[in-house]
């Protein structure tokens, strides 16, 4: 864009924001002041919860209710649900807490093979793992409500891969871990970070329901880049 253009482009813009003159400056808007900060502020955790469920039905993810207790046979359930098959999942504490690798030793090959990701076998291997599973399970760090969101850290004990290559991506969050916003879960990062930033993730994915665009005559097409099924397992 030449200078002129550039100049009656610009004019346009001032013009309907009031401005006789385009400005040299523009002072840098005060976020601190925005809405951000407020909205949902009035909410329930139970609430902030329905809205997490709501949002899941129109992004279509499913969703599962269940308590601590019953959570690894949930997980079995799902699993068979989906069609089972080869399942990759975390070397994280959750497995060991949840008791899963004894959960899954019981389930017959003829229904599914576990394989755990494995950081001494090198990042590679993991993604080849990953690329051919049909099932990937994982544990998110926290939940958004407004838009179904799960954050997924990225570590060498839980890489990316896991929940973006297999055909179904099963995602096991706590629901006190789900807050209103992104604005407050990007707050809880940044005082993660602060407080230990030697073991914060390399990245975090956030997560919103099966893959899909819409981008061609806008006919929404699923499964594009990434899982074509998503299961939140939601652990009261």
């Amino acid at each position: 864009m030449d200078e002129a253009k550039r100049k009656a482009f610009f004019h346009r813009i001032s013009h309907v924001l009031g401005r006789s003159e385009i400005p040299n400056y523009v002072a840098p808007y005060a976020y601190q002041k925005g809405p951000q900060g407020k909205m949902y502020a009035d909410m329930t955790q139970e609430q902030i919860i329905d809205m997490f469920k709501a949002e899941c039905e129109k992004v279509g993810t499913k969703y599962i209710v269940t308590d601590e207790a019953s959570l690894t046979g949930t997980i079995l359930n799902e699993i068979q649900e989906r069609g089972g098959g080869k399942v990759i999942y975390p070397c994280t504490e959750e497995v060991e807490q949840y008791g899963l690798k004894d959960a899954f030793a019981t389930v017959g090959e003829d229904v599914a093979h576990f394989v755990q990701w494995d950081p001494a076998k090198g990042r590679q291997a993991n993604i080849d793992e990953a690329k051919v599973a049909e099932i990937g399970i994982t544990f998110p760090i926290l939940g958004i409500a407004e838009t179904a969101t799960v954050i997924q850290p990225s570590m060498q004990e839980s890489g990316r891969s896991i929940g973006l290559l297999p055909l179904t991506h099963i995602a096991v969050l706590r629901t006190d871990s789900i807050v209103p916003r992104m604005t407050q879960s990007m707050a809880l990062l940044a005082d993660a970070y602060r407080e230990n930033p030697a073991d914060f993730p390399s990245n975090v994915v956030h997560i919103s329901g099966p893959s899909n665009t819409a981008d061609i005559e806008l006919v929404r097409v699923v499964g594009v880049h990434g899982p074509i099924n998503v299961t939140f397992i939601l652990v009261e």
